[in-house]
């Protein structure tokens, strides 16, 4: 069922403000993981996780999963006979952030299997990748437009240009492979 655009934006602000609150307790809760595991301070765990997270992506990927929760909830609310004022305001009660319902319970369980499965060894290994693919890059593309501008004779006639050239090149092969092997983790961890 498609909502009036009024409705819609107060879901979408709605989502926005409560996701954060649910993510933000998830995120404890795996610092706490985390420390447990570790045994580090809190204070430094917390800086990890910050270099290891992109939050705005992890972000909104909660506000929507939260959007069709509610959405799918509001026409559970809808079928059983309630107005779609009705339906929103009931459901922004019994999904407000600690409400103590069983659907924020729900929503408060979804939002723990975000970091249930983070593994600070894949971000560090996918670090490590990008470093080493990107230096190994580097050195490739400096030394094939090195070479090929003619060497040190031709590189201060203009040959830096070519040199220059090969490691932009490096830089971009090495950014590729970071990706790709990104792109391989991610896989490996969703089997």
């Amino acid at each position: 069922m498609s909502f009036s655009k009024e409705i819609r934006e107060k879901i979408n602000q709605f989502a926005k403000e409560q996701s954060q609150h649910y993510l933000e307790e998830a995120e404890m809760t795996y610092l706490e993981k985390l420390r447990r595991k570790t045994g580090e301070t809190k204070s430094k765990v917390t800086v990890k996780l910050a270099k290891l997270k992109n939050r705005s992506e992890r972000a909104l990927e909660a506000q929507n999963d939260m959007i069709l929760y509610m959405s799918d909830y509001m026409n559970d609310l809808i079928a059983e006979g309630y107005s779609e004022q009705e339906a929103f305001k009931r459901a922004k009660e019994e999904l407000r952030f600690r409400s103590e319902t069983a659907k924020s319970a729900d929503l408060q369980e979804r939002f723990a299997e975000y970091y249930l499965n983070l593994n600070p060894a894949d971000y560090e290994a996918v670090g490590l990748f990008y470093a080493g693919f990107l230096f190994f890059g580097i050195a490739i593309g400096t030394l094939t437009g090195f070479l090929g501008s003619g060497g040190r004779a031709m590189f201060l006639a203009g040959g830096w240009i070519d040199t220059l050239i090969g490691t932009a090149v490096g830089i971009t092969v090495g950014i590729a492979l970071g990706l790709i092997s990104n792109a391989i983790i991610s896989l490996k961890k969703r089997h």
